[in-house]
């Protein structure tokens, strides 16, 4: 008897494990578009968020990037720079930016929602990776949410919305680029995310030290900045760096990114209870197309029993 229960526990534990790693992961995702968006609508400019997101997250693995020194040397510097740039400034600034346009919502479908279609772009066309029927129908459903969203967003609330999302699809586009070129450094995941924060924190130092750029944290009230250093560092450069890996290792990539397509779910439902954000048309169709097509370019099938 203890035998039998000593297998189960053995059996199911680490998958349990991986699914609430998989589930932590998409609440801080969400929770980080959601904080993005109360960050452009507070006294903290962009250049504070990022100072908090990646410099103060820098100081913490500074000791992991010296650790890792060696590896990151041997690592091919069009890696090194894909990974910096595509998860580093440019992408929180694409991503910060659309917020000043367009509600949370339509980040979550567009940033998380889209990632697939940018990766699976890049591995067909850049590295023959074949792709299967199920995948392009998965693809083909993304598709369709996003042209939902961008002409519903021009037609019924007019340019400005519209250029929000434009810039949700080039981070997405950015994040894809991270992604590849992660997987193909070989890098250790925290080892990535020390090289991401400590190099972007010394662009930042030298881009305020030129005054290139200021900060306005001093004058924005400490309950807004404590709440940014909580998203931004604790949760998601430090958390999410291990959960998300913990997942990847218990569940593998697919059904992990299948659980992530609940991100945008998530995101629409914390800008409308958090934020007061009416959900738009373009919200509704887009999330369903979306959220369909991300479930199957994953792989996920219906096995019967």
């Amino acid at each position: 008897m203890n035998t039998i229960a000593l297998k189960r526990l053995t059996y199911f534990s680490p998958n349990q494990g991986g699914i609430m790693a998989a589930l932590v992961t998409i609440i801080i995702w969400a929770s980080w578009l959601i904080s993005m968006r109360a960050g452009t609508q507070s006294q903290l400019s962009t250049i504070d968020l990022a100072v908090l997101r990646y410099g103060l997250t820098g100081l913490i693995l500074l000791p992991v990037f010296i650790k890792a020194l060696p590896s990151l040397r041997q690592t091919p510097k069009r890696y090194l720079s894909g990974i910096l740039f595509g998860a580093g400034i440019p992408f929180f600034y694409l991503s910060s930016t659309g917020m000043s346009y367009a509600p949370v919502a339509d980040a979550g479908l567009l940033i998380t929602g889209t990632f697939p279609l940018f990766v699976t772009f890049a591995a067909v066309v850049f590295y023959r990776e074949k792709l299967t029927t199920q995948r392009a129908w998965g693809l083909c459903a993304i598709f369709v949410g996003i042209s939902a969203i961008l002409f519903i967003s021009i037609m019924s609330t007019g340019p400005s919305h519209w250029k929000g999302d434009l810039f949700f699809l080039c981070a997405s586009l950015s994040w894809a680029i991270f992604t590849v070129s992660l997987k193909l450094s070989g890098l250790r995941p925290l080892d990535a995310a020390a090289w991401l924060c400590v190099a972007s924190g010394g662009i930042l130092l030298v881009g305020l030290l030129v005054g290139l750029w200021e900060l306005n944290i001093v004058q924005a009230p400490i309950e807004q900045t404590l709440y940014q250093v909580f998203v931004q560092v604790l949760c998601v450069g430090l958390i999410t760096g291990f959960s998300y890996g913990f997942a990847v290792r218990q569940l593998g990539a697919e059904n992990t990114s299948a659980i992530g397509a609940f991100t945008p779910v998530l995101a629409v439902l914390g800008g409308v209870y958090l934020l007061g954000e009416p959900i738009q048309m373009a919200a509704w169709v887009g999330l369903g197309f979306i959220t369909c097509g991300v479930l199957l370019a994953s792989g996920v099938r219906l096995r019967r029993h």
